[in-house]
Formats: structure tokens, sequence, C-alpha cells
């Protein structure tokens, strides 16, 4: 997509996004949200947890300066009415991961973050309860017609993962 700067004509993106809206949008995967918590916390042994047993929780949260992309991972529509508590605020994937494993909070994360973040200290579990994450290809209208920007978003597509329902084993 071409972003306030004119920078870029299309992008693989985690949504969402600010400016979504105005975007073409086609989703190449979803992903469940999990929740990373330091590895002592009592629901850390769980195999897995239930959204509302977090409302109480504090929460590791990206600043507030970043709008809806920090509540999206609060998921502050999904709490019921129930605040949000906040308990370290950080934009850095180290710092955010420290604070956790020092028992400052907890944070809703993509699963895959279970695989590329993983660290002493702190634990993934799957959360029920709370819409999935999702990434996808975007471009603005304006690149419908340009083949360059067509023909990345057909490749993405043309690569889509299959649902795990749909994947066969070898």
């Amino acid at each position: 997509m071409r972003d306030a700067t004119g920078d870029v004509d299309a992008a693989l993106l985690r949504l969402p996004f600010p400016g979504q809206d105005d975007m073409r949008i086609e989703v190449l995967l979803t992903e469940p949200r999990w929740v990373v918590l330091p590895a002592t916390h009592p629901l850390a042994a769980r195999d897995h947890i239930f959204f509302h047993e977090l409302w109480d929780e504090p929460f590791v949260a990206a600043p507030a300066a970043t709008g809806f992309w920090r509540d999206y991972w609060l998921a502050t529509s999904e709490h019921q009415g129930h605040p949000v508590r906040i308990g370290a605020v950080t934009d850095q994937p180290d710092a955010y991961l420290t604070a956790i494993a020092n028992g400052d909070g907890i944070a809703l994360v993509p699963e895959s973050a279970a695989r590329y973040y993983a660290r002493p200290g702190i634990a993934y579990r799957p959360v029920t309860g709370v819409s999935p994450s999702r990434v996808g290809v975007a471009w603005p209208p304006a690149n419908d017609t340009n083949p360059v920007v067509q023909d990345f978003v057909h490749c993405c597509l043309a690569n889509k993962p299959l649902p795990d329902s749909e994947r066969r084993l070898s």
C-alpha cells in the first residue's frame, strides 16, 4: 500500500492497521491469539485458558498513541465492559517479554509468537473466547491496475496456507 509517505505499494500486515478501511485487503491466514505470561503464574500450568480468566490480570501494553492497535491486542472490545488493567507499557518486543518474565503483566499474542519468541521465564498458552489474529496483503485501490502490485497479490493468494482441516499429512 502507498502509505502516508508514499513508500509502499503493497504490504503483508497483521490486521488491524491504521488506514485499513481505505485499502483493499485479502486475508492470507488466521491464527489464534494466545497469552504469554510469567512461567510462575498459576495459569501457566494449564493447557488452555479462557479469556474471561484474564480480565483481572494486568496487561503489558503498547503505548496509548498506537490507538486501536493497542486496543486490539488488549482485546478491549472483548472484555464485555470490564476495564483493562495496564501493568507496563512498552513498544519493544524484548522489553515486553522482560516485563512479562518479571511479573509486570501478561499479553495477548498470535500463536506463532510461541515459536519465534520463546524465552526463559515465560509461558505461552492458548486462549479460548477471544477472536483470532489475521494477516493479510493490502494495497490501495489506485493499484488495482498496477501489474506489479497485482502480480504480488496473486502470488500471495496462490501461496495462501491451507486451513488445518484441509492440510494433508505426508
